[in-house]
């Protein structure tokens, strides 16, 4: 039997600390794709479309293609962006009779009307689908999973790395247990709890031994069990103030093997092994300490490759401006040669050097427009354009593998020994294709230094002689502290130090 599955994409990570707001025009940077438009882009790509598009190669579906949307992290998607979404959603499953219902989310997202836009979008799916029909939905292991969402979805799988390689990987799992699902072969819910924090799990990476892995095998044990379909460890998303922002764990399982307490107990136990690993974070380097860390470097006998150099708190991946200027300054000030740096997204800069042209010499302001109280200030550079770019670039790295991306229009600005990456668009440098975009070639430098926190290591990983990772005055700090929460629900750790792991019972309730 073939089945007709309807797929649909609305991913975003929202900085609810970030002055910007996300409208129509960023998810266009990303994508915004359309009916046939959506394999036409993602099939062939390691992405979440792309897997699905793989299960219905292997189970014969029949596709029903709506929206697939897309936006670099961000502040609240505004309310007619998620409008028009909507409209567009519901105009592609008008009249359509449907076994099935695949959804990619990212988990984190806020929209002006909603803390959770995911519920949010669920009760529209299901106000048009109906409370029966299997919905399947994958997400970001930094998703802030609401319980609420369990008694609106039957199939939910997260990611297992970051930097997230396994997009299409977690897709066809999750296309797996629909097609179980529409076969009446199995009857999927899902169990949904938090421990009372707002940050945990190492922030889910998996490049190392640490507590994520940790967490991921015990979780797999779990998963072993007769019945249980998926358990999923989300490590939350710490920059959005809201009531479910945190960790929490995830149970997939077979109610017609499984028993609802059963699904609970297990993801219970996962959150107090969350908890008991609470303070098992890594910890980034101060920027004061930077000259002496890169002095050292030079001076020990290490292996070919550039310093890679993280700007930890300034990642547009968690929704930072991408345009502080503490590390650029501390680097200028140490006089470092042979480096390049980006992305700076400075998009006044940008069209003024294009105005200036190729070879020209220029003095500009650059950095800190958006909220010039973070991130060190603007700061006057002088310098010469060397390349120009629209910023057009196809991901060949692990992540996105095969998807298009855009910097906006770009230059290449030599200053004092640094070529600048100046971009108009905020966009993590996780991909070498986007140094590339200007002309640079990042493995013949001896610094390399990108605006990111995780993911840049996947495709930088492997070219570096050493990582490290700074934590500057940017809006994506690890400095919990620095935020000023007013949201999220109390006590939680590491806000109220006597938060207790029995705390987690009163505000996140199962409903499946």
């Amino acid at each position: 039997m073939s089945f007709k599955v309807a797929v649909l994409e609305f991913n975003q990570e929202t900085n609810t600390f970030s002055k910007l707001k996300t409208g129509f025009k960023d998810f266009e940077m990303c994508h915004y794709f359309r009916g046939a438009a959506i394999e036409d882009n993602c099939r062939g790509t390691n992405s979440e479309i792309g897997g699905f598009i793989d299960c219905c190669d292997r189970y014969g579906w029949e596709p029903v293609y709506t929206v697939a949307a897309r936006a670099e992290p961000g502040g609240r998607v505004d309310e007619a962006t998620r409008l028009r979404f909507v409209a567009d959603v519901t105009a592609a499953l008008d009249g359509q009779r449907l076994d099935g219902v695949f959804i990619v989310f990212h988990g984190a997202m806020c929209t002006e009307t909603a803390d959770d836009a995911q519920i949010q979008l669920l009760e529209t799916v299901r106000g048009i689908v109906g409370p029966d029909l299997p919905v399947a939905a994958t997400f970001d292991l930094h998703a802030n999973s609401a319980p609420e969402m369990a008694a609106l979805l039957d199939i939910a799988v997260s990611f297992r790395t970051y930097p997230h390689v396994d997009m299409a990987e977690c897709a066809r799992k999750a296309g797996a247990l629909l097609e179980a699902a529409m076969r009446k072969e199995i009857t999927p819910a899902i169990a949904i709890r938090q421990p009372p924090m707002i940050n945990g799990c190492n922030d889910g990476r998996t490049t190392h031994a640490c507590a994520m892995t940790e967490l991921l095998e015990i979780a797999d044990a779990i998963a072993g069990e007769d019945g249980i379909l998926a358990t999923s460890i989300n490590a939350g998303f710490y920059d959005a103030d809201i009531h479910n922002t945190g960790p929490s764990a995830v149970i997939c399982y077979d109610r017609a093997r499984v028993s609802d307490a059963d699904a609970i107990a297990h993801a219970e136990r996962l959150c107090d092994e969350i908890w008991q690993r609470r303070e098992h974070q890594d910890q980034q380097l101060p920027l004061n300490a930077l000259p002496g860390a890169i002095a050292e470097h030079f001076a020990a006998k290490r292996k070919a490759g550039p310093l890679v150099i993280a700007d930890f708190s300034d990642n547009p991946g968690c929704g930072a401006y991408s345009d502080s200027t503490c590390l650029l300054t501390g680097l200028l000030q140490a006089g470092v040669t042979n480096a390049t740096f980006g992305a700076m997204c400075d998009p006044a800069v940008v069209t003024d050097l294009i105005e200036a042209g190729l070879g020209a010499e220029r003095e500009v302001t650059l950095g800190c427009k958006i909220d010039p109280a973070v991130g060190g200030g603007p700061i006057r550079v002088r310098g010469m354009v060397q390349a120009i770019s629209d910023g057009r670039i196809i991901f060949e790295g692990p992540m996105f593998q095969g998807l298009p991306a855009s910097l906006g229009p770009s230059v290449r600005f030599h200053v004092s020994g640094i070529d600048i990456l100046i971009s108009s668009e905020r966009q993590q440098l996780l991909d070498q294709n986007l140094f590339r975009a200007v002309g640079i070639e990042p493995a013949r430098y001896d610094i390399v230094v990108v605006k990111s926190q995780q993911h840049f290591r996947a495709a930088f990983g492997p070219i570096a002689s050493e990582i490290i990772e700074v934590d500057a005055d940017g809006l994506s700090t690890a400095n919990i502290g620095a935020r000023s929460y007013s949201r999220v629900r109390r006590p939680v750790y590491p806000l109220d130090r006597e938060a207790e792991i029995v705390t987690a019972a009163a505000s996140a309730d199962v409903l499946a």
